[in-house]
């Protein structure tokens, strides 16, 4: 999801390219993180190479950099749930080209084995994760 200023063209759009997205302000998580690499196969796929503004290592100071209003953002919409869009900011899926990853649990299988990794998987198999994604609200006070 591209997360930009309200007042910015492209957030009164229904989605956003990644070449539009590389010509933003940027905040964007630093090269050395699995997220970043991602993306930056995504750009490389649109044929740009984003300069972003500011880098960070944190996902929540990623979302603190974009509050300001100073820059856009980039983060997978799971993390809207946690942080919300962040007031006066919209958060436009991202297209051209369009990607899903994949994300895996390795759990041990050593005994006695690890009970939060036990819960999760029981969550897992009993949880249409997909759908709870697609129905998350929208954090008090954001604007979606």
């Amino acid at each position: 999801m591209l997360l930009t200023d309200a007042a910015d063209g492209l957030a009164h759009r229904t989605t956003a390219t990644w070449a539009e997205a590389s010509r933003l302000p940027l905040c964007l998580l630093t090269g050395a993180m699995q997220g970043r690499r991602v993306l930056d196969e995504l750009f490389a796929e649109a044929g740009v190479r984003p300069s972003p503004r500011v880098e960070t290592d944190s996902v929540a100071a990623l979302f603190a950099h974009v509050r300001t209003g100073r820059w856009a953002g980039i983060a997978p919409h799971t993390w809207l749930h946690v942080f919300g869009v962040p007031y006066g900011m919209r958060a436009v899926p991202m297209t051209e080209p369009a990607r899903t990853v994949r994300v895996g649990l390795v759990a041990n299988a050593r005994e006695p084995g690890s009970v939060m990794a036990r819960a999760l998987t029981e969550v897992a198999h009993r949880t249409d994760v997909a759908a709870a994604v697609e129905h998350l609200p929208a954090a008090p006070g954001s604007q979606q």
